[in-house]
């Protein structure tokens, strides 16, 4: 209606006019509402489903950490790459000088502290000293301790949990785990202790429960005795306890897996580890365990549902809010030891579950990306070639606001060229009423 519709019937003076306004009016809305009771309805535009971006061509054994400031950090062997916008693109960082493109295929992690000061340790040359790399702005500068450990060395992790205690562990001599400290953000290192495992190198990533003064490391025990069973473990070190030189180690109960172990703990401190066994159709499940107490005792999960056929390998577990939990890995539908599938072609999928606790957790499966490699896939000492396209593992975290952060390594089996690869995941939990996810 016009705007001299509403005055004048504001002002109406006689039943006539009163009746020929109404009149008018009623013929106006007529047409009006006919129209409005056809107009579509609008569709909400869908939500684009996450796709893969491409982190860059350098290095492999790709290691993610996020900062408090939301700086992204993948390192893979030599080579550091950030991302300051969520993931959507990568920069490869010029990194120290110790790490230059000379180093050829050094071990490398990171980890970033409160402050978000980087940390950078890897080896060099090629299994040599340990060094340790800080920066504190985002990788454009770097002050190193060029030989925290010197000699021979091997398969370094790094954590820096809080703005006074930071810790380094270094395969001394390339099998014996030597565990560091330092109280200075990361300038001087002093060794404390050693691994209990005897020539026992393929360990993962060092973890803190907040309030503890353990620090926790995964590792593959395989045995020197032959009435020993191998396994994953636990080794627990205590650095501020004198006279604690050899590290305490705890069993998980879960078997050896494929590639180099990995090792979560959820915002509650609940410690996530996960691994591969046989599955009744000849291949390898996920399957996963978690402890309350650090170790001492521990609960298992039965296997990922999608893995009782076909055959997973390179698991790594993220975890965040209580019962929050993801496990990334390569996947074939084929069965056997990964290890000897010389016809198999693997994706990449991320099993996730918001109830991880229960005694039977409902898990949502996606295939992330497909095709990645052909062949067997293998890791560590024993295994040469494109066979070892990814190094020795791949990882995930969920972060502080449970978004989980993939990266992974594919092959073009053409050219035998490999690329990591990079996805964001924003998991929502099922609804309580629907089963459907948000």
């Amino acid at each position: 209606m016009r705007p001299e519709y509403v005055q004048f019937f504001s002002k109406s003076d006689s039943g006539y006019s009163m009746k020929t306004i109404a009149i008018l009016f009623a013929c106006a809305m007529i047409p009006a509402l006919a129209f409005a009771g056809k107009r579509p309805k609008s569709t909400p535009t869908p939500t684009p489903a996450p796709t893969p971006v491409t982190v860059g061509i350098h290095g492999n054994e790709p290691l993610i950490a996020a900062a408090p400031d939301g700086t992204l950090y993948i390192s893979a062997l030599q080579h550091v790459y950030s991302s300051t916008d969520s993931g959507a693109t990568w920069t490869e960082l010029l990194g120290p000088i110790y790490a230059s493109s000379i180093n050829l295929n050094s071990d490398s992690s990171i980890s970033v502290d409160p402050g978000n000061r980087l940390f950078f340790t890897f080896d060099y040359p090629y299994a040599g000293t340990t060094a340790v790399c800080t920066s504190d702005d985002r990788g454009i500068t770097w002050n190193c301790n060029p030989a925290v450990v010197p000699g021979g060395t091997d398969r370094m992790w790094t954590l820096a949990p809080t703005l006074t205690d930071d810790y380094e562990v270094t395969n001394e001599g390339l099998y014996e785990t030597a565990f560091l400290h330092s109280t200075d953000r990361g300038s001087t290192w002093t060794p404390t202790s050693l691994g209990a495992g005897l020539f026992e190198p393929q360990t993962g990533p060092l973890l803190q429960k907040p309030g503890s003064t353990n620090v926790l490391q995964i590792t593959k025990i395989f045995g020197t005795l032959p009435q020993e069973v191998p396994e994953l473990k636990l080794y627990v070190y205590s650095p501020n306890s004198p006279g604690s030189i050899i590290s305490a180690v705890r069993s998980t109960g879960l078997p050896i897996p494929a590639a180099l172990p990995g090792a979560a703990l959820g915002k509650d401190g609940e410690l996530w580890v996960v691994s591969e066994q046989p599955n009744p159709a000849g291949g390898f499940s996920a399957v996963l365990a978690h402890s309350s107490d650090e170790g001492v005792t521990w609960s298992k999960l039965p296997p990922i549902p999608t893995t009782t056929t076909g055959t997973a390998t390179f698991t790594w577990v993220a975890a965040g809010s209580p019962g929050h939990v993801g496990v990334i890995y390569y996947y074939t539908p084929d069965n056997g030891d990964p290890s000897s599938l010389t016809n198999s072609t693997w994706s990449v999928r991320w099993a996730e579950t918001f109830n991880a606790t229960s005694p039977a957790p409902t898990w949502t499966v996606g295939n992330i990306e497909s095709a990645v490699h052909t062949g067997p896939i293998c890791a560590a000492a024993g295994c040469s070639g494109d066979h070892r396209f990814a190094g020795d593992f791949i990882t995930s975290l969920i972060d502080a606001n449970d978004v989980a952060h993939l990266t992974w390594m594919i092959e073009n089996m053409s050219t035998q060229k490999t690329t990591i690869r990079y996805e964001r995941i924003q998991g929502t939990p099922p609804s309580t009423t629907t089963g459907r996810r948000h």
